[in-house]
């Protein structure tokens, strides 16, 4: 299998998504385009440095594991942040431990926008976006064997107020937040369940 790659522009799309809302049909077709290709490119996700969620209720060993997990090259800006929030999430699993890799997660992430409301002029006043993220979790062997793979998908929306551009831009940055925390935490969690149930015939 190749590697991974974000299907994400490195443009942004937050201050034009409220000045599209208030345009014509051009307009919007052209808001949902930038939506689809770079709404989270710029957001200023950050990566979540906190405990890793999910590891209180596992033993040292399968912490240790969970460390031992690599991320494969994903490109462009958002990419390099969720990089880092998943690695975060891994390496603070044993406490900090440095572990050697044992495992390779290969992820992607595929954005869609939709328009869910009007105004009766005809601007945008909601906008719905969806995050699929496909996930491959391989052991480094030669050649890698592949454990196990799996799809997370998150949805967020948020409101574009009438001629409050201000408003609409701290909206769409919340909400992409929102969306990129959900995708690293839901793949985390799938991951962890998944190389649990791998690696637990061999330590029964």
């Amino acid at each position: 299998m190749s590697k991974a790659a974000l299907s994400i522009s490195s443009s942004s799309a937050g201050g034009g998504a409220a000045a599209a809302a208030q345009g014509g049909p051009r307009a919007r077709r052209g808001l949902l385009l930038a939506a689809a290709g770079g709404v989270l490119a710029g957001c200023g996700f950050q990566p979540m440095y906190g405990p890793a969620s999910g590891a209180a209720g596992l033993s040292v060993d399968m912490r240790r594991e969970l460390a031992a997990v690599r991320l494969d090259y994903i490109g462009e800006r958002t990419g390099v942040l969720i990089t880092r929030a998943l690695e975060r999430r891994f390496i603070d699993a044993a406490g900090g431990e440095v572990v050697a890799p044992k495992y390779t997660l290969q992820v992607n992430i595929a954005l869609g926008a939709e328009i869910l409301g009007y105004r009766s002029d005809g601007a945008i006043s909601r906008l719905r976006f969806t995050a699929t993220s496909n996930w491959v979790l391989l052991r480094r062997d030669n050649p890698p064997e592949e454990i196990k793979r799996g799809v997370v998908r998150t949805i967020d929306a948020f409101n574009v107020p009438d001629f409050q551009f201000f408003t609409a831009e701290i909206s769409s940055e919340a909400m992409q937040r929102r969306l990129l925390e959900e995708v690293v935490e839901q793949v985390f969690l799938n991951v962890a369940a998944n190389l649990r149930g791998y690696l637990r015939p061999s330590q029964g």
